[in-house]
């Protein structure tokens, strides 16, 4: 079986340092830009994460195109959207994350994985591998890639390490889950709300959990605009 994905431009993470590490990169420069999105070096982001700045060049090219960041030549800048994330994220990680996942909604990647997902659920190297089959020598980009999506709960991983697409996926896609082939034998997989399992709901708090449906009734309206 295929998964046709769209060929354009496909901009991928940095292989040079785990999605862990780009993460606190990000947070590092929104922290030193600041609600005022001021322009700051890649030198001055380097003292700060002791990263290098190859490293973090690839890093940010990345962050770029989730619209988190913005700048040119060694000059960048936390947008509005990516302020507004770094900013929840001191004090609500679910509900930073959430806003993160509206901002992957739009990127090539929760396209491409929706195409890719259409027997889920998949292992996540079958995954990674299906969402760049084309570049040579860089298979960490593709695995890189899942972790973000997953970060950003638009896809769903389970503890044997199998992707599903989150709620909030198939939504935006306005598709049906995907449907397995006549006669295959699929084991049950988790009800889900905004990449999130029941279990994982009943660990929230209660201002969490409601603030979490505050958010789902939200993109239901944007969807059905």
């Amino acid at each position: 079986m295929t998964f046709p994905i769209d060929q354009g431009a496909r901009p991928t993470p940095s292989d040079r340092t785990a999605p862990a590490q780009q993460w606190r990169i990000f947070l590092d420069l929104a922290d030193l830009s600041g609600p005022g999105e001021q322009v700051i070096t890649c030198h001055a982001l380097a003292e700060r994460t002791e990263v290098g700045t190859e490293t973090l060049g690839s890093v940010v090219s990345f962050l770029q195109t989730v619209g988190l960041v913005r700048g040119a030549r060694g000059k960048y800048a936390v947008t509005a959207a990516g302020w507004a994330i770094a900013e929840m994220q001191r004090r609500d990680e679910t509900q930073a994350r959430l806003l993160l996942q509206a901002q992957f909604l739009q990127h090539w990647s929760a396209r491409a994985a929706r195409a890719a997902l259409q027997d889920a659920p998949v292992d996540q190297a079958t995954l990674g591998q299906r969402l760049c089959p084309s570049v040579p020598g860089k298979a960490r980009r593709g695995t890189y890639l899942v972790e973000w999506l997953v970060l950003a709960l638009v896809v769903h991983r389970d503890a044997s390490m199998k992707i599903c697409p989150s709620a909030a996926l198939t939504a935006a896609a306005g598709a049906v889950p995907p449907q397995q082939p006549p006669g295959a034998q699929s084991a049950p997989e988790p009800a889900l709300l905004m990449g999130m399992t029941h279990s994982d709901l009943r660990a929230l708090p209660p201002q969490h959990y409601m603030a979490l449906l505050d958010h789902a009734a939200t993109l239901v309206d944007l969807v059905s605009a």
